[in-house]
């Protein structure tokens, strides 16, 4: 109803500007560079695309200078503050696109496919999608508000292979599916330098149900610290600091560096680059550490299995090994049908051994 109030009372004028829609979480903006690249250099230099993106984005997207804007949405506020949301859509329609590209597989109806609605582009493109984050009614609904959806297959792709998949029926032809690579952004300042033998402990997840027991990270890291000597670092977000606290608390004869909320995305992107391997639940981290050429190891649910990990064995490059407890309820979408306390790990994650992770760490590290 406000965006329709929106479009009623707002005056458009068009230039002939293109803009690309790309408003999701770190990991999956990740994913998405490669195709990013692909995309951008489609059109000419007077063209080059202006990006709108989740504000936790905006200092990593600026940074890879391939956008020649980037507009950051705080989507939380975006969701929920009308005043917010009014003044984002204004400088959005103030663009006056020609081109509007929505690339997202996953549309979100208020997010995503709004904005492509109050743009008011001659042009409007998106993904004909799936049905994880939208209704089948609203994506019918949502479906008008484009000129054109591109096809997508419904086999199980693996994010970097749908966005491939994506740009290629786009008809950017010489697309193909790569690890992304992310260039070097900044220069550490003295205070967030690590040990040239440092490795990186992330401990959160974006929910609860998807975090391996800290206790058992912390095993983990005894076992790296006493084999290989090597430094402890601690990283994540502000959503981790009481992670990072117990972690940091079990390990504290070890003299751990605890960076948790404490860096800048393009800081935190250096730091991993500089590490000898990463151990992570399954978060934006194993993707950075792929894009930045470091070894890494990823505790893995079965929720989305094969979506956003593994990554193709087709790729070249440093991929990110998996640790998985196998059930046949793979692909559940984290709907588990084993659990309905969302405060602790499913099954699938709580029962991946400590010993398997460290095997495969000892098998990565003699490779």
């Amino acid at each position: 109803m406000f965006d329709s109030f929106f479009i009623l009372f707002y005056k458009f004028e068009n230039s002939n500007s293109v803009i690309i829609v790309r408003v999701d979480n770190i990991g999956d903006f990740i994913l998405w560079l490669p195709s990013a690249v692909k995309l951008c250099s489609y059109y000419p230099i007077e063209r080059k695309p202006i990006l709108v993106c989740n504000s936790s984005c905006a200092d990593l997207a600026v940074s890879i200078d391939y956008f020649s804007r980037v507009i950051g949405i705080d989507l939380k506020k975006f969701s929920l503050n009308l005043w917010y949301r009014w003044h984002t859509l204004r400088e959005i329609s103030n663009l006056g696109p020609s081109t509007i590209i929505h690339p997202s597989y996953s549309r979100v109806f208020s997010i995503g496919d709004s904005i492509i609605r109050v743009s008011c582009a001659d042009e409007r493109i998106g993904s004909v999608g799936d049905l994880s984050n939208i209704s089948t009614v609203r994506r019918a609904v949502s479906n008008r508000w484009y000129t054109r959806l591109v096809p997508a297959s419904s086999s199980n792709l693996m994010e970097l292979e749908r966005n491939t998949e994506f740009t290629q029926k786009l008809g950017i032809v010489d697309s193909h599916t790569s690890i992304p690579k992310i260039p070097k952004l900044r220069k550490l300042p003295p205070s967030k330098q690590i040990h040239q033998n440092s490795f990186v402990i992330f401990p959160g997840a974006s929910t609860s149900f998807k975090s391996w027991p800290i206790e058992a990270f912390a095993k983990v890291a005894v076992k790296i610290i006493e084999k290989y000597q090597w430094k402890p670092v601690i990283l994540g977000g502000v959503h981790e600091i009481s992670l990072g606290r117990q972690l940091e608390e079990k390990l504290i004869e070890y003299s751990p560096i605890n960076l948790i909320n404490n860096t800048t995305l393009t800081e935190l992107i250096e730091i991993i680059r500089l590490a000898r391997i990463l151990v992570s639940n399954d978060t934006s981290a194993i993707h950075i550490a792929a894009g930045v050429n470091t070894q890494s190891v990823c505790i893995l649910g079965g929720g989305h299995y094969g979506r956003f990990l593994p990554y193709p064995d087709s790729i070249e490059g440093i991929k990110p090994a998996i640790v998985i407890n196998k059930m046949d309820c793979f692909g559940c979408n984290w709907h588990c049908k084993f659990s309905n306390d969302t405060s602790l790990p499913y099954p699938c994650i709580s029962e991946i051994e400590v010993d398997r992770v460290f095997e495969t760490i000892e098998n990565i590290i003699q490779d």
